[in-house]
């Protein structure tokens, strides 16, 4: 190992990624930080969606059409924001048999594993006169961003969509960029028809989270924001936030691959030019403990990209946040990627289940090399909408739970109030509140 690192040049194919040596977890910060380095929105970008933010709220329906026309498409009026029944149906009518199976097997596996995730009712604590607890109700109205541009996401709209309908949300209002000829992709279509959601809304971009978070004319606001985006999404989302609430700031994928070289390296290197053609921003790392894998890897995936429809965008997420890293032990391959905390982690080792273990602060894990992270995204049951940028750290991937608040509530009755009245006055008059004490002794001190 006494190559330290080095840049990786592609010859024809024009492969460029690092390659560094990790040999022991102290290294970690410095030879991985430019895979954890998070750029914060330029000022520009800040500025601007704050004139979008400030527009939508001051004009309502007239920022959103021109919002949409400036960025997506001619929008005749408001009228035309909004996709109609007669729309959805089509769309479901033409949509191919195979493509409607294929949806219902991703719904009905999201189902399956979110059903077991329905709040539990909390026991009651009753002691002496004294009864409190928690109660739990769905939230009354959420939007659920669905992205455009690149590709289509109907999957998203399924991982959002079915928590939200198990956990009993009153409203649920869909918001996705159409295209050119003003047209929302058929599949999110399909996959709204699917879930019974009506409201679909064709704006996208900070217009799009402005108009959830405040409302217009004829969109009333919801309580809380679901979904990836672009830059300016997120930092909308950031932007509205305490007006309303969002569940995530998500940033671009990530994926980390753990090996001990078990594993074939077509799996790892088609596993990782998945997550790179995602965006040009996207993460995708291989930590191995085997020199003759990261060479093999690299082959397969100069073989792979030559023949790619999407190389260009691959090749450019690779040099920028790929890395084909050479670990001294699986040791110091975990603690690289607890370090590195990705969305995303596959273990394809002998023993995947033990090294995942060490790796808390992953947001998903894939155990063994025939758990690709694609069937994750695609319905084989746990959410795809998970933290990003290191935020695994200490956020969670979407669950029912998200969709759902919780409230407590206290009753006493005039003995219990009396038993805990003195040291609670106590408390009032250490924190210099007499107004606290007396409201606590008015009661105590009653016939």
């Amino acid at each position: 190992m006494a190559q330290r690192s080095r840049l990786s040049e592609g010859g024809k194919e024009g492969l460029r990624l690092r390659r560094p040596v990790l040999e022991e977890a102290g290294e970690v910060p410095v030879r991985l930080g430019f895979l954890r380095a998070r750029a914060a929105a330029p000022r520009s970008l800040a500025t601007a969606v704050a004139r979008i933010l400030r527009e939508v709220r001051r004009r309502g329906d007239g920022a959103l059409v021109e919002a949409v026309r400036a960025y997506d498409w001619p929008c005749p009026g408001p009228q035309g924001l909004v996709v109609s029944p007669k729309e959805v149906e089509e769309a479901w009518r033409a949509f191919p048999p195979s493509r409607k199976a294929a949806l219902r097997k991703a719904c009905a596996g999201i189902a399956a594993f979110h059903e077991g995730q329905r709040p539990p009712r909390c026991r009651t604590l009753r002691k002496g006169g004294l009864a409190a607890g928690m109660e739990t109700f769905p939230l009354e109205a959420v939007g659920l961003y669905v992205p455009g541009g690149r590709a289509a996401y109907p999957s998203t709209l399924l991982m959002l969509g079915v928590p939200a309908r198990l956990a009993g949300v009153g409203r649920i209002v869909v918001a996705t960029p159409a295209g050119s000829d003003g047209k929302v992709n058929p599949a999110v279509l399909a996959a709204a028809r699917l879930l019974g959601i009506q409201e679909i809304w064709k704006v996208g971009g900070a217009a799009a989270v402005a108009a959830l978070a405040f409302g217009t004319e004829t969109l009333k606001p919801v309580d809380k924001i679901f979904g990836p985006g672009n830059a300016y999404v997120t930092e909308a989302k950031r932007q509205v936030f305490g007006e309303v609430g969002v569940e995530a700031l998500a940033g671009p994928t990530e994926l980390v691959v753990i090996s001990d070289g078990s594993a074939p390296p077509s799996f790892v290197a088609a596993d990782l030019l998945a997550q790179a053609e995602h965006d040009p921003m996207a993460c995708a790392v291989l930590l191995t403990c085997s020199e003759a894998e990261r060479r093999a890897v690299e082959g397969e995936l100069r073989r792979l990209l030559a023949r790619s429809p999407r190389r260009a965008v691959q090749e450019e997420s690779l040099r920028r946040r790929g890395a084909l890293v050479l670990c001294r032990d699986l040791a110091v391959a975990a603690a690289a990627a607890r370090f590195l905390a990705p969305e995303h982690l596959a273990v394809f080792t002998r023993n995947p289940r033990r090294w995942a273990r060490e790796v808390p602060t992953a947001a998903a894990v894939f155990l063994g090399p025939y758990s690709p992270e694609a069937a994750g995204d695609y319905g084989a049951g746990p959410n795809h909408s998970l933290p990003t940028s290191g935020t695994a750290r200490f956020s969670s991937p979407v669950t029912v739970w998200d969709f759902v608040r919780h409230r407590s509530f206290l009753q006493l009755d005039r003995r219990a109030l009396k038993e805990r009245g003195r040291w609670m006055e106590t408390l009032a008059r250490l924190e210099g509140l007499p107004g606290h004490g007396l409201s606590l002794e008015a009661r105590r001190s009653s016939p």
